[in-house]
């Protein structure tokens, strides 16, 4: 199926987003689709090693691993949660994408991610496991390691917002939209989102005041 995409899609989708994911979806809307889930979910796993300070009592190396095998079952998670709820406000404003063809643009959109993926490794090389650290960003550097965390931050804030700008071109792209429509498709979802997650704020908030 691969060979029946044109040029190297792994390339091209950087600067031509939209005529790469027609030609993934049209030969193969499964193309290169495990290897992106372990793009998207590997930054998650990151994340949630950070976040519930495992670092602290788990070896590098376990962390590194468990890591690598738990990405794959986030990405597919994710990619495919946010593929669903995008294609469902799509179908709304008239799109034209299958599950399928939403699902590769949600995946190679990320594509980007592997920046932050690459960053994440070298600073490991320098930091080591306290890059897991929960107060990592708030710690104070100076020298090269300040400029190495500096280069880090502005290759990563740019790869998100290639990132972005991929999925409003892969995402218009198969529900037939606009670059204008595709951007209201994503920002409907996020505004019923945060509504949705201020509801259930409020409603815990709210039994907790009745208690």
């Amino acid at each position: 199926m691969a060979n029946n995409i044109p040029g190297n899609p792994w390339c091209s989708i950087w600067t031509e987003p939209r005529q790469t994911i027609r030609s993934i979806v049209n030969a193969n809307p499964k193309f290169g689709y495990f290897f992106l889930t372990i793009v998207y979910g590997l930054p998650l796993a990151f994340n949630l090693v950070q976040n519930f300070g495992l670092a602290a009592t788990v070896p590098l190396w376990a962390l590194i691993i468990g890591s690598l095998i738990l990405s794959p079952f986030l990405g597919m998670i994710g990619i495919s949660i946010g593929a669903f709820l995008l294609q469902l406000v799509g179908r709304l404003l008239g799109g034209k994408g299958s599950f399928l063809n939403v699902r590769a643009a949600v995946a190679w959109s990320n594509l980007p991610n592997i920046v932050g993926i690459v960053m994440t490794f070298i600073l490991l090389g320098i930091f080591g496991a306290q890059i897991f650290n929960k107060n990592f960003a708030e710690m104070q550097f100076v020298g090269y390691q300040a400029g190495v965390l500096f280069l880090a931050f502005l290759l990563e804030s740019i790869a998100t917002i290639w990132g972005f700008i991929l999925l409003l071109c892969t995402l218009g792209e198969v529900q037939g939209f606009s670059i204008w429509k595709a951007i209201l498709n994503v920002v409907i979802l996020i505004v019923l989102l945060m509504a949705l997650f201020w509801l259930v704020s409020w409603a815990f908030s709210g039994t907790g005041n009745i208690s």
